[in-house]
């Protein structure tokens, strides 16, 4: 059986930054984005101490 890829979620507050729900509900709509200085945290969350 094949073995199910995670869908990348946002380290700390977990929302996601791929596929259905990041593509049509949090980009879109709240601005998300994948952080570009730390990996797995979303745009929000990299300035959050």
């Amino acid at each position: 059986m094949a073995k199910k890829r995670e869908m990348m979620k946002c380290k700390k507050c977990s929302v996601p930054l791929e596929g259905f729900g990041y593509k049509w509900i949090a980009k879109p709509l709240f601005g998300i984005l994948p952080s570009k200085k730390k990996k797995g945290l979303c745009n929000k969350c990299e300035d959050k101490k």
